[in-house]
């Protein structure tokens, strides 16, 4: 027991010991030093990174880089806390002076007290960024090389090198020159049957160089169509091409108006395609009862003429109705345009829903629009179908049953 006592009593000496003791507050103190220094530079490039080295203490450091919202005294301004083990990566992207801020807080007394402090410099951001991002011409992006070429290469066909260049640069302060003329990307043209040299200036100044270069391949002879389908306005159909005796054949859905379709083409590599002796357009619809022929020129400028043969299929192949047992097959007489079926005694022909394969188009008995395998209707008299042909009305089919 006395030794319990005693035990207490110990605790208790240490934790009345313990509440004395004012814990230490670590002095904040926010010096820091910026990486690009310790080369010897004064001033930060702008897109180029950096760091900010605290090189004082603190429980806890923020900097504020002097950007709108992260303005050291700013109100609402925000700040980017991090450690002092750390060194925080920092860049920016416009030239300009900032006021850099790097604040040093530190805590002391379980909370009770509270010490902060802050240093701040101004920051000199210089643009000298002088590259080229992407060098285009003609839709191709060229080769920008180790050694500052760009390089392009072009078929052996080619003879006119005056071409319009498209870049994009690091910095849209920078200026670009061609023997010293201001270049405008999109607009300015240049000569490129020889070397072009192209100087890139900074806004302090800096000047990078780059020759473009075109070099030539031998033009292909390659002149194959190797697709052919029907897009807007038609149903998706596939032309056969038949390479040998350079026919299209395209049987056509009853529904596709062939006087108004676009088509989905594709030929072999460097070749283009003409149809009525005009190139080839996927947003542009074709008449193809009056198009008969369709002309590939090859990248050497060889050409072939493909003729392209179409029909339309009949407006239905099979004709039967929904739900019977076993499913009348009706008898269907393209010359005469009728349809004939017969289903058994029993069956209410009144209201009967038919089923065709066939035409995916519009369909109509009289005004009224017909949905395959959906529509009910009354065949205790031959009732006419009409098919059209996208908006046109077309064939018309009478159908008979009969009760057998």
């Amino acid at each position: 027991m006395k030794i319990m006592y005693k035990s207490i009593l110990i605790l208790l000496t240490l934790f009345l010991a313990a509440s004395c003791v004012k814990e230490q507050m670590i002095k904040p103190d926010p010096n820091f030093m910026l990486s690009f220094q310790r080369e010897g530079k004064t001033q930060a490039s702008a897109g180029k990174a950096f760091f900010v080295i605290p090189t004082g203490s603190g429980e806890f450091l923020t900097l504020f880089d002097g950007t709108p919202g992260r303005v050291w005294g700013e109100p609402g301004a925000k700040g980017i806390d991090f450690n002092k083990a750390d060194s925080l990566s920092l860049s920016y992207n416009t030239s300009g002076k900032y006021n850099l801020t790097l604040l040093a807080s530190s805590s002391g007394n379980f909370g009770k007290e509270f010490s902060r402090e802050a240093k701040t410099i101004e920051l000199n951001v210089v643009d000298n960024r002088n590259s080229f991002t992407v060098f285009n011409i003609n839709g191709t992006d060229g080769e920008i090389t180790q050694n500052n070429d760009i390089l392009f290469s072009v078929p052996d066909i080619v003879t006119d090198f005056n071409f319009v260049a498209i870049y994009g640069l690091q910095s849209e302060l920078s200026k670009v020159y061609v023997a010293g003329v201001e270049q405008t990307s999109g607009l300015t043209s240049n000569d490129f049957s020889s070397p072009v040299v192209y100087s890139v200036k900074s806004a302090e100044g800096d000047e990078q160089k780059y020759t473009v270069k075109f070099s030539t391949f031998p033009a292909s002879a390659e002149k194959m169509l190797t697709k052919f389908v029907l897009g807007v306005g038609g149903n998706g159909e596939v032309g056969i091409i038949d390479e040998a005796k350079k026919e299209i054949n395209l049987t056509a859905n009853y529904a596709t108006n062939l006087a108004s379709v676009r088509l989905v083409l594709a030929s072999s590599y460097g070749s283009t395609v003409y149809l009525n002796n005009n190139l080839y357009s996927d947003r542009k619809n074709y008449n193809l009862t009056t198009t008969k022929s369709i002309k590939v020129v090859a990248q050497n400028k060889s050409e072939v003429s493909y003729a392209i043969n179409t029909a339309l299929d009949n407006p239905v192949s099979s004709f039967t109705f929904a739900g019977l047992v076993p499913a009348p097959m009706g008898v269907i007489n393209v010359a005469a345009k009728t349809i004939s079926v017969d289903v058994l005694k029993g069956t209410d022909v009144t209201k009967l829903v038919a089923e065709w394969v066939g035409s995916v188009g519009k369909v109509t008995i009289g005004t009224v629009t017909q949905t395959n395998g959906a529509t009910v209707n009354n065949f205790t008299k031959p009732l006419t179908y009409t098919f059209y042909k996208g908006s046109t009305a077309g064939d018309k089919y009478t159908v008979t049953v009969n009760i057998k």
